[in-house]
């Protein structure tokens, strides 16, 4: 995760006078070691700032302030419906709160995959981080499976799940959905154990 931040710098870098990309999630950019994106965009922050405040901009790109599951995913969605790009990161066991919205995001896709006059859109992309049993200090909380199972069970023509084994193989992963289209994808990753001081 530490080399896709910096892969993820570079996309905002080389998209800065476009203004099109975004990320998305609730409150765990620096918790899911996306570090490196703060060395070219700061969180989008519309309040006082105090002393000790890091990265916060009144027109910043990342967005993981607020901690709503839904409201990121939403957010998401509708930036996407406007031509842009982006993706949506959060633990695996907290996505299950966007569950449905994700399964009738992939059902709208189907459908207007079949109306020639919809235009294509940029995919859903989702970051899934502390995948299935890791069972540390946080285990029993930040684990859970079932959005993996509930992914797998959509169809193949609109939903695609990648589980990376290494580093090479996120990059080459999350750069093919970056630039898909008209697809949900999913991206399982397992993080490292940090141990009880997290």
């Amino acid at each position: 995760m530490i080399e896709l931040g910096g892969y993820i710098r570079d996309v905002f870098k080389l998209n800065a006078d476009a203004k099109n990309f975004r990320i998305f999630g609730p409150d765990e950019t620096m918790s899911n070691r996306l570090y490196k994106c703060f060395e070219a965009e700061n969180r989008d922050w519309n309040s006082t700032k105090i002393e000790g405040d890091e990265f916060l901009a009144s027109n910043g790109r990342i967005m993981d302030s607020m901690l709503s599951e839904h409201l990121c995913e939403g957010w998401l969605e509708g930036y996407l419906l406007t031509g842009r790009h982006g993706f949506f990161a959060s633990y695996e066991s907290f996505i299950r709160v966007v569950d449905s919205m994700v399964a009738q995001h992939a059902k709208w896709l189907k459908v207007c995959n079949q109306l020639p006059w919809r235009q294509s859109i940029a995919s859903l992309n989702l970051i899934l981080s502390s995948n299935v049993w890791q069972q540390d200090h946080n285990g029993y909380t930040h684990q859970d499976p079932g959005f993996l199972d509930h992914i797998a069970n959509k169809k193949a023509d609109v939903v695609r799940l990648y589980l990376p084994p290494d580093t090479n193989c996120l990059l080459s992963c999350f750069d093919h959905c970056i630039r898909s289209r008209n697809y949900v994808n999913v991206h399982g990753h397992l993080q490292a154990s940090r141990g009880p001081s997290g």
